[in-house]
């Protein structure tokens, strides 16, 4: 009689060892407090790489509108415009080195770990070529992979929460700017113009800030031994809450809050975060502060301004960049006129034509410029032309030039001013200067030199 054999167990697969590969390694996922089981790296590194790619682009635009807007303002408008351009970038360069900083943290926190799962037990030591001191030394001051690992995991968060936290404070500032701008230059500005609207706008601020600051330093130094019932602690109790009622609307100051009262005492940071400040300023308006000059310049013998001996690319409109705006110094079409007549266009400057033309020219000319944007008459124009004209005079090879000007506008710029047109017929082949004298000073010194003209050389 057989017996019944009975059927084999199933074997775990996980208790058969396996001579080839080594044991795995325990994982630590969930084990600390600053680990929870499931992480967000996912979207860490989506809304890190999207910001990046987004707004990378946009320091150019914010050039681009600046240098559109710029030109025809006046006063504290172009003032405004040009704090606005520098803070925006200023925001937007904050925000990308930010989150640059966090993917590449993210990047090496990635290697790490894709490391440990090819060699869980990390550095072989007795394989190092160094002796035993030196070992001994490496290996006291190597931390293990897992330490990298958390390390960086940490520093990826905090990095990320900070570049978050910085971009939603710019948006914030920028919005409530933006609010007490309008209503500065959309009341006193609109009655007074540029400059009324500067002086209303820093009263605003003024009145913004300083209830806060006075009310904050009282706290701070006497709000222990202050009576609540008293009318100082009331009065500091009124402006915390209106204060409170203000940032309520501020996603990003409980961010804050942690990020500086846990790094608070610490100097390193204190001083890292000054001179990524003083950075930013610096390299948000590199362009603005320091026009023309490069990070290094090994041309020794050249000369930054050859004046009459050089050739200007910034006079020649063909020779500008696709969109280039250039609203300071005049122009013809190209250095190589092939056309019958040149085109010379000398820009107005409303920050300086404005005075200018109210204190050089004709009492009626400036009245008639000044009372309307646009003169109504053609004898008005006229007087306009001339009272221009005379601001700048034009020398073609060292003679006046007496063609007539017109009002221009630049296609493709918009920057508006004025136009001559002068006839080549006549000219020598070869070279011809043109000579167009720079802007009166508006304050000038009896001690200075006399400044060159623009020279634009131009060949037939």
């Amino acid at each position: 009689m057989s017996q019944a054999i009975d059927p084999p167990a199933a074997v775990d697969p996980s208790l058969i060892a396996s001579p080839d590969l080594p044991p795995a390694p325990a994982s630590t996922l969930g084990q600390t407090p600053h680990e929870p089981t499931i992480r967000p790296w996912e979207l860490e590194l989506l809304i890190s790489g999207a910001l990046v790619f987004g707004v990378i682009q946009l320091p150019a635009r914010v050039d681009a509108w600046f240098d559109r807007v710029y030109p025809a303002l006046d006063g504290g408008f172009a003032a405004g415009a040009f704090f606005v351009a520098i803070y925006a970038k200023m925001a937007l360069y904050a925000v990308i080195c930010g989150f640059v900083l966090h993917l590449l943290i993210r990047a090496y926190w990635v290697a790490v770990i894709g490391l440990e799962a090819v060699f869980p037990n990390g550095i072989v030591w007795e394989k190092t070529r160094a002796g035993p001191i030196m070992r001994a030394l490496q290996r006291q001051a190597t931390p293990p992979l897992q330490a990298l690992i958390d390390g960086a995991d940490r520093m990826a968060s905090l990095v990320f929460a900070g570049g978050l936290t910085v971009a939603l404070l710019f948006c914030f500032s920028l919005l409530l700017l933006g609010l007490m701008s309008a209503l500065a230059y959309g009341t006193v500005g609109f009655a007074l113009g540029g400059l009324g609207a500067s002086i209303a706008m820093e009263v605003l601020l003024f009145l913004l800030v300083l209830p806060m600051l006075v009310a904050t330093l009282v706290d701070r130094r006497w709000g222990d031994r202050l009576d609540p019932a008293s009318r100082s602690a009331r009065m500091v109790r009124a402006v915390g809450r209106g204060s409170t009622r203000v940032m309520r609307y501020a996603v990003f100051q409980p961010l804050l809050l942690v990020i500086i009262t846990n790094l608070r005492g610490q100097k390193r940071t204190t001083l890292l975060l000054a001179l990524l400040a003083m950075a930013g300023v610096v390299f948000a308006g590199r362009d603005r502060l320091f026009p023309g000059r490069g990070m290094a310049d090994a041309y020794t013998s050249l000369p930054d301004d050859a004046g009459r001996l050089g050739v200007e690319p910034l006079y020649y409109e063909d020779k500008r960049a696709e969109g280039e705006v250039v609203a300071d110094v005049p122009s013809i079409q190209s250095d190589m006129v092939r056309d019958p007549y040149v085109r010379l266009f000398i820009p107005y400057r409303p920050r300086r034509h404005n005075e200018l033309v109210a204190r050089h020219c004709a009492r009626g000319t400036a009245d008639s410029v000044a009372s309307t944007p646009r003169p109504a008459t053609d004898q008005a124009e006229a007087a306009v032309l001339r009272c221009l004209a005379m601001l700048q005079p034009v020398t073609l090879n060292g003679r006046p030039v007496a063609a007539p000007f017109r009002f221009y506008t630049q296609p493709g710029t918009g920057i508006r001013g004025i136009a001559a047109y002068i006839p080549v017929a006549g000219l020598p082949k070869g070279e011809n200067v043109l000579g167009v004298a720079r802007l009166p000073v508006l304050a000038p010194d009896p001690d200075a030199r006399p400044r060159p003209p623009f020279v634009i050389p131009f060949w037939l």
